[in-house]
């Protein structure tokens, strides 16, 4: 019985040694993957890269109207590759500091008041020239022209890109004193305009107090008596309540309006072409879309007012305000070249 089981031990132990020979140098086979990671490298990330977009308008009004189709049509072509998030109301800052933020990479878009690049890019005032554009149809052919596509560019060389202008519509006074009917109604009256320098000089030559006051003081500096009167687009007066505190409407349609979509020029030069082409078309398609809404709905805002007892009235002789603005455009010449300004005022 011993012997056998030696022989048996003997056999088992041979066996062994032979298998061991057999595979001591065979790789070691390879393990296969667990089922929750994947058999060979790492897909690309599709996450979607996240970008900011400020503003200082209110919620539902037509910088944020503007801001979130744009956000949209971008979300939408690049297939959720890119989104936007609207921050609006000064969340991010007010206009200027939108601007600075834009420039070093903070904030990656603005919608602002496009009279606010003049104080990055002076050529840019052309835009605020008083009595500058005829009509609606002068201002759209003239967003489509040549000349508009240069003066946006001059926007690159401060670091931020123009994406496309929306337009607003007519400004107009408004007022609690009396309606303005001719220049001399407008003497001595302590009138609010933006932050412009063009702006505060064609009130000073119709003879106005002329004050420099940021958008968001304006209701209550209204209210308080601070000021009479301010001068602003239809729309934007029924948006924001001017209605509660101002009486009239003039409709002296000396400035148009226009809102800028901006982009940091670092980010958009840092894509693909096929992007940048997809960032540019969006907002060159928002600002159509939105600017024909604001276009439309100047006469159904206008019919609001006045339901809600704000006096509206023509202006008739308005050679005689264009009369007194000869100083103005004088002091523009003076400092600019006139290139964009006979540009425009070609377009037919």
């Amino acid at each position: 019985m011993n012997k056998r089981m030696m022989l048996a031990v003997s056999v088992l132990l041979i066996l062994s040694m032979l298998l061991t020979a057999c595979g001591g140098n065979a790789a070691p086979a390879a393990s296969a993957p667990a089922a929750n990671e994947p058999a060979s490298s790492e897909p690309a990330s599709t996450e979607a890269k996240v970008l900011k977009l400020g503003h200082i308008a209110a919620p539902e009004t037509a910088y944020d109207n503007f801001a979130k189709e744009f956000a949209r049509l971008v979300e939408e072509r690049s297939e959720g590759r890119y989104t936007i998030d609207v921050y609006p109301a000064g969340q991010l800052g007010v206009d200027r500091e939108l601007m600075e933020s834009l420039q070093i990479g903070n904030v990656d878009f603005t919608v602002i008041t496009a009279s606010d690049i003049n104080q990055f890019v002076p050529e840019m005032a052309v835009q605020d020239l008083p009595y500058l554009f005829r009509d609606w149809d002068h201002v759209e052919k003239f967003l489509d022209s040549e000349a508009a596509q240069e003066l946006f560019g001059l926007t690159d060389s401060v670091g931020m890109t123009t994406l496309s202008f929306m337009p607003r519509g007519f400004r107009h006074v408004t007022s609690n004193i009396a309606p303005i009917m001719t220049p001399d109604d407008l003497k001595g009256l302590k009138i609010r305009v933006a932050e412009s320098e063009t702006y505060i000089d064609t009130f000073k030559a119709l003879g106005a107090n002329a004050q420099a006051m940021a958008w968001s003081e304006v209701f209550t500096a209204l209210q308080q008596k601070t000021i009479d009167a301010h001068e602003n687009t239809v729309v934007t007066t029924r948006d924001y309540k001017i209605d509660e505190v101002q009486k009239y409407m003039s409709e002296t349609g000396h400035f148009f309006a226009f809102a800028a979509l901006q982009m940091n020029s670092n980010l958009l030069n840092g894509m693909s072409a096929e992007d940048q082409e997809l960032f540019r078309q969006a907002g060159l398609e928002a600002a159509k879309t939105l600017g024909l809404e604001q276009k439309e709905n100047e006469a159904s805002a206008k019919a609001e007012l006045e339901s809600k007892g704000m006096v509206f009235n023509a202006v008739e002789d308005k050679a005689a305000f264009e009369a007194l603005m000869t100083p103005v455009y004088d002091k523009f010449l003076k400092d600019h070249s006139g290139e964009y300004l006979e540009a425009i005022k070609a377009i037919q």
